[in-house]
């Protein structure tokens, strides 16, 4: 048995193991599939701890941490961009749902649709959390791992047992996300520009948390309103063109 079979084997053997309770319950479908969509638990949980570390203050009541949180934000956008564009461009496979053969169970809430042009390689959730694991780690290591065990049990595996990802589209997000987290944090300080956000939100609250707040809205929704308003501008060009 080679290598490339034993992963693969690995692959299906875990990605079977998270599906197998699914299409049995209407009720535990759903809950599930609600999990998944719910901005509360994915975004807004990781905001909430992010928000906590902008106004943590030391003994001598100085909020240290802002400039980590804007660099380790700015990191974490870039990181989800370049996950997405990398599904578009690595066409290494498709949904676990899309593969017959493979024995996946259809959960009851979804509906099989035609094969796009986008593969499920790596996880763009994977890639995402787990990065923003990484500044809650270094800061605390007890919200670190509490933030990695969210994210592979609330985040990650409910995806699974959907059939949305395989085991190995969360195991290279997570990687990806981490190894890219730590690189950019340290490019991203280095530019100077978490030192001007930070100096900007002392000098003008009102402008830097009216746009704060809108941005942490479009955050905790994993910029849905924003990839949606792009995918129709798209598509209207298109027609127009055509």
């Amino acid at each position: 048995m080679n290598v490339m079979t034993l992963f693969e084997q690995t692959d299906r053997a875990l990605t079977l193991s998270a599906n197998q309770f699914a299409g049995r319950s209407l009720v535990l479908d759903q809950v599930v599939n609600h999990i998944v969509y719910l901005p509360l638990l994915n975004g807004g949980v990781f905001l909430t701890a992010y928000w906590w570390l902008w106004f943590e203050a030391d003994e001598t009541t100085v909020c240290a941490q802002r400039r980590n949180v804007v660099a380790s934000l700015l990191g974490a956008i870039v990181i989800a961009g370049v996950s997405h564009l990398l599904k578009g461009f690595l066409q290494l496979h498709y949904l676990p749902l899309h593969y017959p053969d493979l024995g996946i169970r259809l959960p009851f809430v979804v509906a099989l649709t035609p094969i796009n042009d986008v593969s499920s390689f790596p996880s763009t959730h994977a890639a995402l959390f787990f990065s923003l694991s990484v500044p809650l780690w270094m800061h605390s290591r007890w919200l670190g791992a509490a933030a990695v065990v969210w994210t592979l049990l609330v985040i990650c595996l409910p995806l699974l047992y959907l059939g949305y990802h395989w085991a190995s589209d969360v195991v290279a997000g997570a990687v990806f996300g981490v190894a890219l987290m730590l690189l950019l944090r340290r490019l991203i300080g280095a530019a100077g520009l978490p030192d001007r956000v930070v100096r900007f939100s002392a000098t003008n609250p009102p402008a830097f948390y009216a746009v704060a707040w809108l941005f942490a809205l479009q955050f905790a929704l994993l910029f849905g309103d924003v990839r949606a308003f792009f995918l129709d501008a798209a598509s209207l060009a298109r027609a127009l063109l055509s």
